[in-house]
């Protein structure tokens, strides 16, 4: 059964992001900056980088694979939540294009780097996304019980 609450935006962050920042490490700074613990994002841009991954649950375990070489950020997406320790995680996800139009998709992961220009808005709401630990997975899932 899916589980699911209803929330408001509170706020929309616009940033940009500059040559050789790291997506993850920057879009983490800027929500403690804004001190944004829960929201969703979006962004476009390009990458010099792509390192992208996805989820074995077979093995338990992210996979990731490294993009060396120019890319078009076609679309990025995901969300700003908290773990129980108050670390913010960005779980986000990402297509990006070469130039002869084939896409490459995943989860982001750390060491995808910009080339030119990432445009990212950040869009805080107004109830706090939790992760919890998920012993079937092995994952920090969101919590989404109402009180």
């Amino acid at each position: 059964m899916a589980g699911s609450i209803k929330t408001k935006a509170q706020s929309i962050i616009v940033a940009r992001l500059y040559p050789d920042d790291d997506i993850l490490e920057s879009i983490q700074k800027i929500a403690r900056e804004h001190n944004i613990t829960s929201g969703y994002l979006n962004a476009i841009g390009a990458i010099s980088r792509a390192t992208l991954g996805f989820f074995d649950a077979a093995k338990g375990e992210y996979r990731a694979f490294d993009i060396d070489r120019h890319l078009e950020v076609v679309s990025c997406m995901g969300n700003i939540s908290t773990l129980k320790d108050g670390a913010i995680v960005v779980h986000a996800h990402m297509v990006a294009a070469d130039k002869q139009g084939n896409c490459y998709g995943g989860h982001v992961m750390p060491g995808c780097k910009v080339s030119v220009t990432l445009e990212l808005m950040i869009t805080s709401i107004d109830y706090q996304l939790l992760r919890t630990y998920d012993e079937k997975t092995g994952l920090n899932l969101l919590n989404l019980q109402s009180d």
